[in-house]
């Protein structure tokens, strides 16, 4: 029993290694591609997946900086003579690092899809699979910012 325990324990430290996936891999083109025959039809399922992908995302940056500027009111760094309350300030730099992620999602995942041919069918997949992916985890990444809910 106590090896058949052993067994187990070690077998779900090694779960996260084993569950990770390539960043073109997902459930969402795996659901599309299962559903449809027809390769437009599967790549038009993903598009919408990456389109819903890209408003939950949307919603969360959205939310995340109403919180950013509703608990951040004081004048930044404290000074008087500040023009900027340090919740403006935040929210600047937080929509403009958005800005900037958005581009390496974009450029990361045409790096990710240069493995295949640009001609093959499912080249288009592997860029909207990857970014479902990275939006999947960018969102997780903006609520460790540790945001206090708007009030």
């Amino acid at each position: 029993m106590k090896r058949i325990l052993l067994g187990i324990a070690v077998s779900l430290m090694y779960l996260p290694i084993l569950a990770s996936a390539a960043l073109y891999e997902g459930l969402e083109a795996k659901a599309c591609f299962a559903q449809h025959a027809d390769p437009n039809q599967q790549a038009s399922c993903l598009h919408q997946k990456k389109i819903e992908s890209e408003s939950q995302l949307k919603e969360v940056i959205i939310e995340t900086n109403k919180e950013i500027k509703s608990n951040n009111v004081g004048l930044f760094n404290g000074k008087e003579d500040a023009t900027e309350t340090s919740g403006e300030v935040y929210s600047k730099r937080f929509l403009h690092a958005q800005k900037l992620w958005k581009q390496y999602r974009k450029e990361l995942c045409l790096a990710v899809a240069t493995e295949i041919n640009e001609d093959a069918y499912d080249y288009q997949a592997f860029i909207d699979q990857c970014e479902i992916n990275l939006n999947k985890r960018h969102s997780e990444e903006i609520k460790m910012m540790g945001i206090f809910p708007a009030s």
